[in-house]
Order: structure tokens, then C-alpha cells, then sequence
């Protein structure tokens, strides 16, 4: 028995064979694979004493099926079969094969009949091809030529046949780029076009960032329109995209492209709001930092065990800084773009260039600006690149049209294919330059991304300063064409197979406490998700780096410990002791105050109006210890998930709303509206209530709920309590249940979350099992997983200290304890008897309210905004009434 237990370096479309004596086995290497050899058939002294390992190359595959071979006679031919080739240079190959179900041993015909048939054959088969000519013309210049590599000599010569002939079979359907718009040429017409106004239009309608900007500052325009670049690029050009397309207001692009390297600095007043807007972390006057020491980097394997990571990819962009970028280039300066990179390829010659830029750059199909390979790729490069998703095509959304990506197409566009297929360079498209590299298997992180940092290198010193170096700024570090990709200009994706953390959490909230990016995969792979690194102007190569690795390697951890049947609150950003990472929460805020401009919460917009109250408070705290710098935290950390309905602040003590008053009030006025009295009313009177819904109406109505929040007064709400005053509201409140529950003489029972500890007489919590079943009739709670929810801290020390109790009315009175605020509870009555809630709920607050008085304790409370809660939202009454309905008409 031989185990393989590692492979490093095998190269794309290979294979292991091993031999042991006369027997062989071969398979795609998987670790761990086992092959079974019989030792002998004699004495085991004879055995061999060695065995051979080759490594085998696949050419080509394709599957022939052998479906109705009974019908057929017992035998299925195919003739002409085209089998694909693996390489993105090789040809396909083509045979004819008959595949024959025997009953018995065929006899043996006359050798003289076998041969015959053979020649006939093969004279069929060549001049239905037309293979002869080919032939002969190749063997006669051959020898005319007599060069020193007769086999490479003829493999070129193949190859221009085949491309002659599949140019002439698609001469007439070759399609004409010149005549579509934005594909020829000319710009797409529009805004900017050479032909049109520049005037700006309405913008009214228009919802991308650009159009955002230019809505606040008209004037903005008319200051920089009639300035240009150095080499020639106008505002106009770069805001054309923008302004031909209107956009969605639920998915905002940012609507400009940069025309070179100098439009960041020359229209600084447009970029320099928009970059802070794409990059909420960036501050201007800190410098990109720059660090790409691979020893720097972490060592952590992702997924070791290799049945977690099964993909992973580092992209990164480039321009070079003495032209145009793509948007707005020449086509004399495209190609010269291609001239270069093609230079710094071979600059180093065959023998010295690094193994990853060993291979071929194939012009895109037709396009005729490189001499070597004029007419680009042939068909079938063309369509081995797409299936291997290394191909880009001509832009066919309105946005890229507008910006000018597809003139001249596809001219001075190409792919650079590495003989390993696991590197490739796309010449031309959004960027002057992107570099690509790949991992399928054995994923490890570290070991591509110095891959990747040898490939840039490589152009980098091949270039020898030509195009007149990368383009690169101090403060905003590699330029692109768009500023949402600036900094280190790269993209690192691991695609994890994590199903049980994704049915767990919200991984994309998860994800984002990590500054991570997250997306499912929609496909045959099943619950796949790609995970790629977040923002990362300001951040250098070996954080960014080492951040992908340490979060995708916690999150295998996490969906390990899931398998194993542990929890896993402990590990989780937000939920252990730590606070969420993110803006500091135990010091004073810091200045500079970060850019609102993209913030759409309540805070955002008092302090977009005020900034002032930002300076004026965010050193202050309340007696309690309460930092102003905690209170704001969500809405700090938000980075756009947040609503104009969202608060975005939270009150850490009920002395928050006083002390930080001049912040509080506005966003209570926003969220609550201008005209608010001098004291909250108050009216219990049940009797003063509506109805129920009757006749065919109450047959819409499913279920009504009503909910009251209440927190402790003395103690510190749940974003800054510590463990024992969380502990402490569990211990006064299931003390006031049991004595409300002994007084109505009903049975009820309180229920620690699953795990708690907190608990004395249950200690570890409820099972787990119940408490999913609670969660799901929405009797139960669960840990909070949006990203302001665990940046406002409510989630600390989970599920310490949180319960539920249940009364003996079936469930339909539930009470939890420290979820959001101190106490919640929620009462649901079947159709629509709103009333009969209102007054079970108020009757349990009341009971509850007298039975803390009689421990020294009672809810928090203020004349003027009514109970104190978490949230500023739910202030005043507190009591938040709901009504489940059925409306498939109006619903639709």
C-alpha cells in the first residue's frame, strides 16, 4: 500500500502513476490517496525493491457516451470526434472510434486483410481532410529551412494552418465592433461626447455618488469644468458615466472613472469626497502604508484538513502613469500598452524569466495590433479561456460603455496565460494591467500571494521605467480607473464551504466585523461562500493579506466547532467579552471626526449638520462611566448598512440622555418628529380601545402582538453593563416573576439561554433544542447578528445572564431578560384582540413594577421622554403594538 499524503508543484492537467513491478496505478493526486499493489506471486523475498513514480500529463478529454449500443447493432461508431484539449494552446484532437459489445473472442482475421484495411482507412481518413497537402507543403519547407528544432519548426507551422483556416471559416461572420455604439472609435453619445453640451443635466433622478456630490455643490462643476490634465482629460470625461446613467437608489456605483493618474490630485475637490465616501476609514493626511515583506506574513493555514478552502484568488491592478488609463486613452496609447507589457514578458528572455511567465499572450479574437499574433486568439483559445473564466469580452453594460471602455474594440486587448494556468494577465480592459492567480487545491494563501508579488515584480523591473512606472500616489496609494479599488489595487477571494455557520449567523454581518466582504455562490457547489478582503485604502499589502487569512481560517474554526456540537458565542466579534472591533469605545472619540457623507443613520445626520457637538462631547462621560464615544459607536462602525430610520446612537446609562443631551434631542427629533410635549402622557385605560376586526376582516387578521421594553433604574443599560450588574438585573427580575407568579397562583418558569451559566438553580441553560423551537414560534431570543447591533455592545458575554420566562398561558406571555433593553416583554393573542394584549401586557408591567419596588429597585424613567430605553426610537411609552395580517391582494 503506497499513500500520497502531499504534492507540491504539479502542475495544471497532470497526473501520478505509480509503477510497482508490473503493475500500475494512476489517479489525480488527492491527499490522502491510497494505491494497493499485490507484492508477488511467489516467494516475498522476490518482490521488487523499489517503485517508480511518474508524472503523466492529460492532453485531452471527452466523455463518448455509449447509450443505445444494443438498439445499434452492438456497436456505436463515431467518426470525426472532436476531443478538447486541456491547453489553452493545443488544438483538439480528432478520431474516429467504434466501440463493439462482444458476446465472445473475436477470431482472428488474415494479417494481410488487417493491414489492408488499415491503409484504406487512413487514405479515407487524410484526404477527407485534406491532410496530405498539408503534409507535403510542411515537410518541403522544412527542408528548404533545415532549422535547429525541426519539432518546434513543425508545431508552428500547424498552428499558423489552423489558424488560416478557422480565419477563413469565420471571415464572413466576423463581427463589426466599429459600427456598435461605444465599441467603435468614437465615445458613446451622451454627456461629454464631443458633440453634446457639457452642461450639466437634472440630477434630480440620478442615484450614484457622483450625482449625490453634484446635488450638494452645483458649483463644484463650474469650477473645474475647463480645467484638464496634463495629457488632456477633462471632468467632463470622467464624469460621463455618471451622468448617462441614471443608476437604482438600491445599488449606487460610484458613477466616475479616472482618466489618468493625475485626475486624483487635479479634481481633487470631486475625488477627494468621493474617495472618502468609498473608503469611510481613509483620513488624506495619513500616508498609504506600503509593506510587502512576505516574512511579514502570517503563517496560519486556512483549512488544513482541505475540505473547507476549495478556491482562492489574488487580483491586482495596475496603470502605468505616463498614459492615459483606459477610459480615456488613445489608440495609439493602447497599443503602446500592449508593446510594453509584451516587452517586459520577454525582457528577460526564455531562459530567465520566472516559471509563473512562462507562456503565451493571446491577443483577444481579431484584434490585429500585435504582429506576432496578428488576428488574435483563434476560435478554439478563444473558447478554452472562456470555460476556464481567464477571458474578459467587449462591455455591454451602459455604465462601462459610457466610460469609454469598449472604443476601438478589441483592439490592443489580450490574455497572458502562464504554462500553469494558474497565473494570468488581462492586457487592456478596466485597468492598462490585472494580474491574476488562482489555487484549486491545498489552499494556501501565503504561498500565492508571493506568487502574485513575483508576477508584478517582474513586469515592474521588465518595463524598466517604460510608460513611466506604476502609477502611485502617498496618500491613496496604487491608482485605478476606479476609486473604489485604490490603496493596494488588489482583490483576495477564498471560497469557503462553512454550511453550518451560514445557517448559524449572519456571516456577511459576521464577516463584517472583520472587515471582510462576503457572498454566497449561486451554483452546483452547494453552500459556498466567497469571502474577500473589505476596504483597504490605508491598509498595507501584509495587513490586508494577513486579515484574509487569520478571518477565513476563524471562520474553518468556527464551522469546526459547530460540526463538534460546541458553541461558539465566545469566538464571535461582539459576542465574548471584547467589544466589537471597530471605533474605540473605552477612550475619547478621536479627531478628526470621520466623513458622513455616505451615512444614512440619524446620527449621520445630525452631525453632517452639527459637527461641532462631535468636538463640544467626545471627551465627556456620565457618572457612571459611560464614554460618549461608546454611545455613538453603531453608528460610527456603520458602514452604510444603517437607515435614515436607524438611530445610529445608543444610551449606555439613563443619565446618557442628559449628559449628552445637545447629541440625544436631535436625534430624537428625527426619529420621533419636532412637536414633542413637555411630559410623556401617559393613559393605561384599555377600555379606550377599538374593537376587534369583524366579519369577513377578521379572517385576515392572524395574530396581534403587543411589546413593552423597560430597563432598571441604577443600572447600566445593556451596551455598558459589565457582568455582574447584567447578572444582577437577572437575579431582581426572576425574584419580582416568582413573586408575581405566586400571587396569581399560576405556573410559570424562567429559562437561561442555552449555555448560560448565570443561572443558579439551571445552571448551562435550557436545551438547545427548545430554544430553537421557542426562536422560531418568536418566543425565545436569539444573539444579535447585524453589525450595529454587535457595535452597540448588547451582545457581550452571550448568553451570560439572558432568559426567558414562560407562563402557563401557552406561551402566548413570554418576558426576556436582558436582550436589547433590561426587560421585554411580548404578549400574543390569535386575530386581532389587540385589546386583550394591551391589557395582559400592561397588567404584567404594573405587577412587575411594584414587585421591584419592593426589592429596592424599579424601572427607569423621565418626565419629559418617557421610559428609558437602549435605543432612542423606542422611548416614551415604551410599548410597541403589531398585527400579523393576511393581504394577498393588496400584498401583490
Amino acid at each position: 500500500e503506497i499513500k500520497i499524503d502531499q504534492v507540491e508543484g504539479l502542475p495544471a492537467h497532470t497526473y501520478l502513476s505509480i509503477r510497482y513491478g508490473e503493475q500500475r496505478r494512476q489517479a489525480p493526486f488527492r491527499s490522502g490517496e491510497t494505491l494497493t499493489f499485490r507484492a508477488t506471486d511467489g516467494p516475498v523475498e522476490r518482490a521488487p525493491k523499489s517503485y517508480t513514480i511518474d508524472v503523466l500529463r492529460k492532453v485531452g478529454s471527452k466523455q463518448v457516451s455509449l447509450a443505445g449500443i444494443t438498439a445499434l447493432g452492438g456497436a456505436v461508431k463515431n467518426q470525426a470526434l472532436e476531443i478538447p484539449s486541456l491547453e489553452i494552446n493545443g488544438a483538439p484532437i480528432t478520431v474516429d472510434v467504434t466501440a463493439r459489445l462482444l458476446q465472445e473472442a473475436a477470431p482472428a482475421e488474415p494479417e494481410q486483410s488487417k493491414r489492408q484495411q488499415v491503409a484504406r482507412k487512413a487514405k479515407e481518413y487524410l484526404d477527407r481532410h485534406s491532410v496530405q497537402p498539408v503534409l507535403n507543403d510542411m515537410f518541403a519547407k522544412l527542408l528548404e529551412s533545415q532549422p535547429s528544432d525541426p519539432i518546434a519548426f513543425m508545431v508552428e507551422f500547424l498552428e499558423q494552418q489552423r489558424e488560416a483556416a478557422e480565419m477563413a471559416e469565420d471571415a464572413d461572420a466576423q463581427r463589426n465592433f466599429a459600427a456598435e455604439p461605444g465599441l467603435g472609435p468614437k465615445a458613446l453619445a451622451g454627456f461629454a461626447d464631443g458633440r453634446s453640451s457639457e452642461d450639466l443635466p437634472d440630477l434630480s433622478h440620478h442615484h450614484s455618488l457622483v450625482a449625490d456630490v453634484l446635488r450638494l455643490d452645483r458649483a463644484l462643476y463650474e469650477r473645474l469644468r475647463d480645467g484638464r490634465t496634463t495629457l488632456g482629460v477633462s471632468l467632463a470625461q470622467c464624469l460621463k458615466p455618471g451622468i448617462d446613467c441614471p443608476g437604482h437608489e438600491l445599488m449606487k456605483v460610484p458613477g466616475v472613472y479616472a482618466g489618468d493618474a493625475e485626475c486624483y490630485e487635479a479634481y481633487s475637490e470631486l475625488f477627494g469626497t468621493l474617495v472618502k465616501s468609498l473608503h469611510p476609514c481613509w483620513t488624506p493626511e495619513v500616508p498609504h502604508a506600503k509593506d510587502n515583506n512576505p516574512a511579514k506574513l502570517s503563517n496560519t493555514r486556512i483549512d488544513a484538513t482541505g475540505r473547507y478552502a476549495v478556491y482562492a484568488t489574488v487580483e491586482t491592478r495596475r496603470n502605468f502613469s505616463a498614459f492615459r488609463f483606459p477610459a480615456c486613452c488613445s489608440k495609439a496609447e493602447r497599443r503602446e500598452v500592449e508593446r510594453i507589457f509584451n516587452a517586459a514578458l520577454e525582457s528577460a528572455g526564455p531562459g530567465g524569466r520566472p516559471a509563473v511567465l512562462r507562456g503565451s499572450y493571446l491577443p483577444l479574437r481579431h484584434s490585429q495590433s500585435f504582429a506576432a499574433r496578428a488576428g488574435g486568439m483563434t476560435s478554439h483559445q478563444e473558447r478554452r479561456l472562456r470555460g476556464a473564466g481567464m477571458l474578459f469580452t467587449e462591455p455591454d453594460s451602459r455604465l462601462r460603455l459610457a466610460a469609454g471602455f469598449g472604443r476601438d474594440w478589441p483592439d490592443a486587448r489580450g490574455v497572458f496565460v502562464s504554462e500553469s494556468q494558474g497565473v494570468y494577465l488581462w492586457c487592456n480592459e478596466e485597468d492598462h494591467l490585472r494580474f491574476f492567480a488562482r489555487q484549486h487545491t491545498s489552499i494556501n494563501l501565503k504561498k500565492l500571494w508571493v506568487e502574485m508579488t513575483e508576477v508584478v515584480g517582474a513586469i515592474d523591473t521588465g518595463a524598466g521605467g517604460a510608460g513611466g512606472g506604476f502609477a502611485w500616489s502617498k496618500q491613496l496609494g496604487y491608482l485605478t480607473s476606479c476609486p473604489s479599488r485604490l490603496g493596494p489595487a488588489t482583490r483576495i477571494t477564498v471560497s469557503l464551504k462553512v454550511p453550518l455557520l451560514a445557517a448559524s449567523v449572519d456571516l456577511p454581518a459576521l464577516c463584517a466585523s472583520w472587515d471582510l466582504q462576503v457572498s454566497p455562490i449561486v451554483g452546483p457547489m452547494g453552500n459556498v461562500w466567497n469571502v474577500s478582503n473589505g476596504d483597504c485604502l490605508g491598509l498595507s499589502e501584509v495587513d490586508m493579506v494577513n486579515g484574509v487569512i487569520e478571518g477565513c481560517a476563524s471562520l474553518v474554526q468556527l464551522e469546526q466547532r459547530l460540526e463538534r456540537g460546541e458553541a461558539i458565542h465566545d469566538a464571535m466579534p461582539g459576542l465574548g467579552k471584547e467589544a466589537a472591533p471597530g471605533f474605540p469605545a473605552d477612550r475619547p472619540a478621536p479627531l478628526p471626526m470621520q466623513d458622513f457623507t455616505a451615512r444614512r443613520s440619524a446620527l449621520a445626520a445630525v452631525l453632517r449638520e452639527r459637527p461641532s457637538i462631535y468636538s463640544k462631547l467626545r471627551k465627556k462621560a456620565t457618572a457612571s462611566g459611560v464614554r460618549f464615544s461608546a454611545c455613538i459607536k453603531p453608528g460610527m462602525d456603520d458602514r452604510g448598512q444603517l437607515t435614515e430610520r436607524c438611530a445610529g446612537v445608543v444610551a449606555g446609562d439613563e443619565a446618557c440622555y442628559e449628559t449628552f443631551r445637545e447629541l440625544f434631542d436631535p436625534v430624537i427629533r428625527l426619529l420621533h418628529g419636532d412637536n414633542l410635549p413637555a411630559a410623556q402622557p401617559r393613559n393605561l385605560d384599555a377600555s379606550k380601545l377599538g374593537a376587534e376586526l369583524a366579519g369577513p376582516s377578521a379572517a385576515l387578521a392572524l395574530a396581534s402582538w403587543v411589546e413593552v421594553r423597560r430597563n432598571l433604574r441604577g443600572l447600566r443599560l445593556s451596551p455598558c453593563c459589565n457582568t455582574e450588574e447584567r447578572r444582577e438585573v437577572e437575579r431582581l427580575l426572576t425574584k419580582a416573576m416568582l413573586s408575581v407568579a405566586a400571587g396569581r397562583e399560576c405556573n410559570t418558569r424562567y429559562m437561561p439561554l442555552s449555555a448560560s451559566i448565570s443561572f443558579a438553580p439551571q445552571p448551562g441553560g435550557g436545551g438547545a433544542t427548545e430554544d430553537q423551537a421557542l426562536r422560531t414560534e418568536g418566543f425565545s431570543f436569539g444573539a444579535p447578528t447585524t453589525a450595529a447591533q454587535l457595535s452597540a455592545g448588547i451582545g457581550r458575554e452571550w448568553p451570560d445572564a439572558r432568559g426567558v420566562w414562560l407562563s402557563a398561558e401557552g406561551q402566548d406571555a413570554v418576558i426576556w431578560c436582558n436582550e436589547e433593553d433590561h426587560l421585554r416583554i411580548r404578549v400574543r393573542r390569535i386575530g386581532s384582540d389587540v385589546k386583550s394584549a394591551f391589557e395582559r401586557a400592561t397588567q404584567l408591567v404594573q405587577q412587575l413594577q411594584a414587585a421591584l419596588e419592593e426589592l429596592g429597585s424599579g424601572f427607569a424613567e423621565d418626565t419629559r421622554l418617557g421610559y428609558i430605553t437602549v435605543d432612542p426610537s423606542n422611548l416614551g411609552a415604551g410599548l410597541r403594538c403589531s398585527m400579523e395580517m393576511r393581504l394577498p391582494r393588496l400584498g401583490a
